[in-house]
């Protein structure tokens, strides 16, 4: 498998094949986001789009990642994540390589404990618990 990046021209395209890689991610946002704001913020290129393709171009596993900066780093920050995409560290090393080459110094992401975890063998630590409270 390859990790590609989807330029937002592509989005609508490839939406049958990555919805459901997207939707169990939503699911896990305690309404956050929708499956049709994460579209649209994809296709606006506000959200950039990763994904795991295997030797026949079927699409294993996608991630969403959302830049920003802060004074001391440009963060990519996992908003979705779903199917196979971090399944080894071969697949890990060349998302790193392609979020470096997007400027990015460091990767976030708000996770269950599950994937605490999964990401902790790929050197992740944990920096924080996220509560909110609406008001």
């Amino acid at each position: 498998m390859v990790v590609q990046e989807i330029s937002p021209n592509y989005i609508n395209a490839v939406w049958p094949q990555i919805e459901d890689f997207l939707k169990d991610s939503v699911a896990q946002s305690h309404g956050e986001f929708s499956i049709d704001e994460t579209k649209t913020y994809l296709v606006q290129g506000l959200w950039s789009l990763y994904a795991a393709v295997d030797s026949e171009n079927k699409i294993c596993g996608v991630m969403a990642v959302h830049y920003f900066n802060r004074t001391d780093n440009r963060v990519a920050f996992i908003t979705n994540i779903g199917g196979k995409l971090l399944t080894t560290p071969e697949l890990f090393s060349q998302l790193v390589d392609i979020l470096k080459n997007n400027g990015a110094t460091c990767i976030e992401g708000a996770v269950r404990d599950s994937l605490v975890r999964l990401w902790a063998r790929m050197g992740a630590v944990k920096k924080s618990n996220l509560i909110q409270i609406k008001l």
